[in-house]
């Protein structure tokens, strides 16, 4: 199941318009022309006298018309923006021919739209299938290597062709017995080339794949060498250059012989090179490579012969591919490789960064640093970057001088990726970084995985970072923005319960831990004594705040403000509590700045609507809400709507201004609401109600099959909604039942939990206890699954599923041959959950009976 994109105000839909209605509109324009002339006609008095009479005897049906028709182009403009088409044809672009793309090693295309926000945009998984190398970039193709096992071992590997937008695999290829493969593809032309091999593997090949169109993926060659192929190929002037550990450097034709073999131009042995892995640059006519722990030095060879024209010792292991950019090479060393660091290994921790001139081959300037440099040192203009094991991305002059650094307070093993703007790295936390180029200040971060490794490097274009994981996918993430755009995650929108049902709890798009531990909980204290429900609704999360709604007793009565980047095990001290007469029973909504909070439940006194500043904690402004309305809250960049009367929604600006109240009966979730429209589900009697939304006039009111259990979900031209009956689908335009979806939905239990959506599918927790999944589209059935907790919605995280079982929250990847649910975390002495799960980096909360909000997460 695909994931999706992006968050957005309570819902949003890409549909694209079908059926009558769409041949209705394309024909109106030609419609319009008939009647224009048939007015013509009209304008003869005794015709049009004639006329107004019947208009005004047909006044009732003439208006539902006219109502029905505007509601219907409102739909349309509100709901039904056009879909991208998938599109898998190949836009050319510049060559990829070297390790991060060109001798400065900036891993990103040039004049690349700036991925200046952060979020999931797709991401590649294949069952255990690992990406270990780092991305090639050529036009709208990504081109990766991939690894099924651990560092040590044979495992296997293919060569992934995808598209760039979408991730969707273009093709996926590799000669017989190909193994896991950390060497990373270079394209040049017609031609991709790759090693093959771990670092303990040996006979490792050279492979080379066809990318001519109808030939993509066959093998052209291979050569097998007698040792591992990490190294990242280099494609110069028709030529392959490539080291191959400990059986030293190659060169090879770019195209092969007549018989479809390797061409071996030249091959200096592993006696004289040990160590051959860090991947070489080719300046002019001559090669420049580094020498691992068995060589430390930096070596340059004729590129035509392989003879050697001068080596310099370094006293340090090489394993960091050298730069070139204004007559200078620069480089990274160290004591330490990517999997070990310096004690391991029993050496110094020592970093350094060399500079040395093309002319006379002697280093102008060394710079140290605490740990070893491995990624590359990319240059953009008078500046270099690079990343070290000892914690800190470094902004250093082409002069030797530094000039800033940031700290990721965990190694950085793999090159950044940089552009006009930003700066990308890895660290081994599993974070992504996007840096200002200038100061190095954060713009956006993102969590890429839980379980290292993280040695990819991120290369950058069409406004994406690609990046590879060892156990999380291959992922694209970053979107484009303008220069001075504040980012996304500077302005949260959590527009009400679980964000909605597109996000349904996920937050930020992080992966789950791939296994769950007991972290802490809140408020202190709670320990299951009794079986108070001190957390009744789940959480917000508004950008680094978990606003969590209080239900307790006098005193422990509103929301608290919880730091949600915390990864200790200690329960956080709130940053601010702001205390209601009332308990908060209802999820809080979050846009910007401010927070917005119904207290009370049905039949309690002294009820308001409050809305709260995110910063401090203090009261903006409050309205009264009825004893016994509803209280149901959603809120979106603008305004806030809530249930403030029995049966009345209302709509409010965001200086507590009422614009207007509709009388659509009681409602036990909160509506969804678009740009020009508002679908609010009522339970009595139990039915569906669409509003314009300007005006809150009533467009249409529909009677359901069953109680509603869930809010609207809008999308395209229908409406979904959870009954206790049924999962219904009713049209968008007049709230009839759908035909291909009752057929579609005919064996679709009850639904006892909210609504998640998930790319094309629904899920949800039936009155049954089984976790469904239905295509949103027709209302087929995907899966069932026995033993989930009803009332309790699942999760959905890069395609796994996590839900509340009978003792455990279980977890599931559908798709997988081996998809069978397994226990993530035991709850069993946790007692009874009653709230769904929020997730926000990494992390799971919900509510539990007797211990109010209850964090689960990796390990410490």
């Amino acid at each position: 199941m695909p994931f999706p994109s992006a968050a957005c105000d309570c819902f949003s839909v890409v549909p694209v318009l079908t059926g009558p209605l769409q041949a209705l509109l394309a024909m109106l324009p030609a419609i319009l022309l008939a009647m224009l002339g048939v007015l013509v006609s009209l304008f003869k008095p005794s015709v049009l006298k004639a006329g107004l009479r019947l208009l005004w005897r047909l006044k009732v049906p003439v208006g539902a018309l006219v109502v029905g028709t505007v509601g219907a182009v409102w739909a349309a403009r509100s709901f039904w923006p056009e879909a991208p088409t998938p599109d898998l044809a190949i836009e050319a672009g510049s060559d990829w021919p070297l390790f991060r793309g060109g001798p400065e090693r900036t891993g990103a295309v040039p004049e690349t739209p700036e991925p200046a926000r952060g979020g999931l945009h797709w991401a590649l998984r294949r069952g255990k299938t690992g990406f270990l190398s780092s991305p090639a970039v050529v036009g709208n193709r990504v081109y990766v290597s991939t690894a099924t096992t651990a560092i040590i071992g044979g495992g296997s590997g293919e060569i992934y062709c995808l598209d760039a937008d979408t991730g969707e695999v273009a093709w996926h290829a590799a000669p017989p017995g190909y193994r896991a493969t950390f060497s990373s593809p270079v394209v040049s032309g017609d031609y991709l080339v790759c090693g093959e091999g771990l670092h303990f593997t040996r006979d490792s090949r050279i492979v080379c794949l066809d990318l001519r169109p109808g030939r993509e993926g066959e093998v052209l060659w291979t050569h097998r060498t007698d040792s591992h192929v990490e190294c990242t190929p280099v494609i110069h002037n028709g030529r392959v250059y490539i080291g191959a550990g400990d059986d030293g450097y190659y060169c090879l034709r770019l195209e092969p012989d007549a018989g479809g073999r390797a061409q071996v131009v030249w091959h200096v042995p592993g006696d004289d090179y040990p160590d051959a892995e860090t991947s070489l640059i080719a300046h002019g006519d001559r090669l420049y490579a580094g020498l691992g722990l068995g060589g430390k030095a930096i070596c340059v060879l004729d590129a035509a012969t392989g003879r050697e024209l001068a080596r310099i010792d370094t006293g340090l292991p090489v394993f960091g591919p050298p730069a070139i950019a204004g007559g200078k090479l620069y480089v990274g060393m160290g004591n330490g490789d990517y999997v070990h660091r310096a004690e391991e290994i029993g050496a110094e921790p020592l970093g350094e960064v060399w500079c040395v001139d093309l002319k006379t081959i002697k280093p102008d300037w060394k710079h140290r640093v605490g740990r070893t440099v491995l990624g590359a040192v990319a240059v953009r203009g008078d500046r270099l970057y690079f990343g070290s094991r000892d914690g800190y991305l470094y902004c250093v002059s082409t002069g030797g001088e530094p000039v800033a650094k940031f700290a990721t307070h965990a190694p950085l093993i793999a090159s950044p990726a940089v552009t006009d703007r930003h700066v990308f790295c890895v660290a081994e936390s599993g974070m992504i970084y996007c840096l200002d180029r200038q100061t190095l200040e954060l713009v956006w971060e993102f969590r890429l995985g839980t379980t290292p490794l993280f040695i990819s490097s991120p290369a950058v274009a069409r406004g994406h970072v690609y990046v590879g994981t060892q156990f999380d996918g291959l992922l694209c993430v970053g979107r484009p923005g303008e220069p001075g755009e504040q980012p996304a995650q500077q302005q949260p929108l959590w527009p009400g319960r679980l964000g909605g049902p597109r996000p349904g709890g996920n937050s930020d798009d992080s992966p789950l831990a791939r296994l769950g531990v007991f972290q802490w909980q809140y408020p202190t204290g709670q320990t299951g004594e009794s079986d108070a429900a001190m957390v009744a609704a789940p959480v917000a999360v508004a950008g680094d705040d978990l606003v969590v709604p209080l239900a307790g007793r006098e005193g422990r009565r509103g929301v608290a403000c919880l730091p949600a980047d915390l990864t200790d095990v200690d329960t956080p001290k709130p940053r601010w509590v702001y205390k209601t007469p009332n308990p908060v029973v209802r999820s809080p909504a979050v846009c910007g700045d401010t927070v917005f909070l119904v207290d009370g439940e049905p039949g309690q006194t002294g009820r308001a609507l409050h809305a709260v500043d995110r910063s401090t904690g203090e009261l903006r402004w409050k309205t009264t809400v009825g004893t016994d309305a509803a209280g149901t809250l959603c809120c979106t960049r603008d305004e806030v709507f809530v249930e403030d009367e029995p049966g009345g929604l209302s709509r409010f600006d965001f200086d507590g201004n009422r614009q207007w109240t509709a009388a659509v009966g009681p409602t036990a979730r909160a509506p969804a609401v678009s740009e020009q429209l508002v679908a609010a589900a009522v339970v009595d009697p139990p039915g569906l109600v669409l509003l314009d939304r300007p005006t809150g006039r009533v467009l249409w009111r529909a009677a359901l099959d069953g109680r509603p259990t869930t809010a609207p979900l809008p999308l395209g031209d229908r409406v979904l909604v959870g009954t206790e009956a049924a999962l219904e689908g009713r049209s968008l335009v007049d709230g009839r039942p759908l035909p291909d979806w009752q057929a579609g939905a005919a064996d679709v239990p009850g639904v006892a939990s909210d609504l998640v959506l998930d790319g094309d599918a629904v899920l949800f927790v039936s009155t049954g206890g089984k976790l469904v999944c239905v295509g949103h589209g027709d209302g087929a059935g995907r899966f069932q699954i026995d033993g989930a907790r009803p009332g309790v919605a699942p999760l959905v995280s890069r395609g796994t599923v996590l839900y509340v079982g009978a003792e455990s929250l279980m977890s599931f990847t559908p798709g997988q041959h081996d998809a069978t649910p397994g226990a993530w975390a035991d709850v069993s002495w946790l007692g009874r959950p009653v709230t769904p799960m929020v997730l926000s980096r990494s992390n799971v909360y919900l509510g539990m009976a007797g211990w109010g909000l209850v964090r689960f997460g990796a390990s410490p």
